[in-house]
């Protein structure tokens, strides 16, 4: 006799739509509430079971993380799409430029980035290496322009991890994205361009 007990309760959805119900409630109960939001908060908003939640994330801290991964990455894959269709490296790092002071200026991507802002200061561990990723993620398609600019001697500067990390910081700020801090306020994006190419060396 075939033994018909039950091994669990269904999924109702694919892993991918179980991942994406718990990330955009997670995003609503943090944008709501503030970081103190709990895992019941997601589970109402996501209308899942505690046992979905755990399918995909160890902990709150962990779905943090992504979610800020998460959106790291599609920035720096628009940045990267974005700098594929230049045709000097000058153009690739105004174009960067552009793109990380574009962050502010949509407002439903001026939202994220203020509400997953907000917890850029959380202590924890994993949280805090996926800032230390995410940023590295936003810089590394920067560094690839400035690089090839050195290369082609479009730029002339020495020592080009420094140059890259300080470009690439002084940029975040103007913007008003830098970590840890978030903020609406930006400096001139033409007087920030010109402060980075004369950094570079860049020579009109």
């Amino acid at each position: 006799m075939t033994d018909h007990r039950s091994v669990g309760r269904p999924r109702l959805h694919d892993p991918e739509i179980e991942r994406g119900l718990l990330l955009n409630a997670a995003f609503t109960a943090l944008r709501d509430k503030g970081i103190d939001f709990t895992i019941s908060d997601i589970l109402l908003g996501a209308n899942v079971s505690t046992r979905t939640f755990y399918r995909h994330f160890e902990s709150k801290d962990s779905l943090l993380a992504a979610m800020y991964l998460g959106d790291a990455q599609k920035a720096a894959d628009r940045l990267v799409l974005r700098l594929s269709a230049t045709a000097s490296s000058l153009e690739a790092v105004t174009a960067w430029v552009d793109e990380i002071f574009s962050f502010l200026r949509s407002g439903r991507r001026a939202e994220r980035v203020m509400v997953l802002g907000s917890i850029i200061g959380y202590t924890s561990s994993a949280f805090g290496n996926a800032v230390t990723v995410g940023r590295d993620l936003l810089i590394a398609p920067l560094r690839e322009a400035i690089n090839s600019g050195l290369a082609a001697g479009e730029f002339h500067f020495e020592d080009s991890t420094t140059v890259v990390s300080l470009v690439g910081a002084a940029v975040m700020h103007a913007a008003g994205i830098s970590t840890p801090l978030i903020h609406l306020e930006q400096h001139d994006q033409r007087a920030t361009l010109a402060f980075v190419l004369r950094a570079l060396g860049h020579r009109a």
